[in-house]
């Protein structure tokens, strides 16, 4: 029998552990933060078995004893600091059975030929003369072979511009929900939940799900599709790679969208109340400054942004 100790946590005590130990590799907790802190953990049983779970996960990832993880794991840059706590987080919420399984993905995207931290994009020129760019928070595998061209996108988002290549391999880029092929083209791809968002801008693709008959996409079509399902064409939105120039287009978009698209491109949450957000806006804001775009955001809306650390945000009405 699973021993208690060894079970899944809750996913809402993962999250308040996961506050905590954002704190904690910020530096040392002051004296109110301390309180505050012991109070939660004598709250509920729960709660101390979770943190006692942290220690022990992240001295492992860290590789030295438990009493010196804290401060190894401080030092490290956020992008790396947002994987580990994602790591960390499914190890808790997996239980101790599930430590392999769940995290192979994270490690997997660690050691991605290309990746980009929070914040970061990437431009890269590949060997047949294609344009790659990666937005915050993604990675591939590029392997090129003699009979093929083939990109793993393994998380996130990327915009390719597909060069000619004299000896005629095909370019394809894999992901979870299977392939697209590129036929002369500019395309975005971004890896959501149970599937994959297709943006044609020039040229054609096939799209070939793994459990479907491979369609065509034309140019200034986009299309959503999973592994047993296919999303109806819709109309390409050039707004939608903006962040390969730096920025996030808004035109009437509703605040919540907003914000979970702001959020990709900063460390620790960021969030908006359901009070407000259905509110719209519309705009060009630079990803290279979010905290003027979320002072540009309470200076016209009704909204206010509430603080309980710089890696936990919330926007609520004003």
């Amino acid at each position: 029998m699973k021993r208690a100790s060894e079970g899944p946590i809750a996913p809402a005590i993962v999250e308040q552990a996961s506050h905590w130990l954002m704190l904690h590799w910020g530096g040392e907790l002051d004296a109110e933060q301390r309180q505050r802190f012991a109070d939660w953990r004598a709250a509920d049983p729960e709660h101390s078995r979770a943190w006692q779970r942290l220690e022990h996960l992240q001295s492992t990832l860290a590789g030295v004893p438990a009493a010196t993880a804290s401060s190894v794991l401080r030092e490290m840059p956020d992008a790396r600091k947002r994987q580990t706590l994602k790591l960390l987080g499914l190890l808790l919420m997996a239980g101790a059975g599930g430590y392999v399984a769940q995290s192979q993905v994270p490690w997997r995207e660690t050691l991605a030929d290309l990746r980009s931290g929070t914040g970061e994009r990437l431009q890269r020129t590949l060997a047949d003369g294609s344009q790659l760019s990666l937005n915050s928070g993604s990675a591939v595998n590029i392997r090129y072979s003699t009979n093929e061209r083939r990109i793993e996108l393994l998380r996130g988002e990327l915009l390719l511009d597909s060069g000619k290549d004299p000896a005629g391999r095909p370019l394809i880029v894999a992901t979870a929900a299977g392939e697209i092929q590129a036929l002369g083209t500019r395309f975005s791809i971004y890896e959501t939940e149970g599937g994959s968002r297709v943006e044609l801008y020039e040229g054609e693709l096939e799209l070939r799900p793994r459990r479907l008959q491979a369609v065509r996409l034309h140019a200034g079509q986009q299309r959503w599709f999973s592994a047993e399902r296919l999303g109806q064409v819709g109309k390409a939105d050039v707004n939608a790679i903006a962040w390969s120039d730096g920025r996030l287009v808004a035109e009437r978009m509703p605040l919540g969208r907003f914000i979970a698209e702001l959020s990709r491109h900063r460390p620790g949450l960021l969030r908006c109340d359901p009070v407000v957000a259905r509110l719209e806006l519309t705009g060009v804001f630079p990803l290279d400054d979010t905290n003027r775009v979320l002072a540009a955001l309470q200076q016209s809306l009704p909204i206010e942004i509430h603080r309980l650390s710089r890696y936990w945000i919330t926007l609520v009405p004003r």
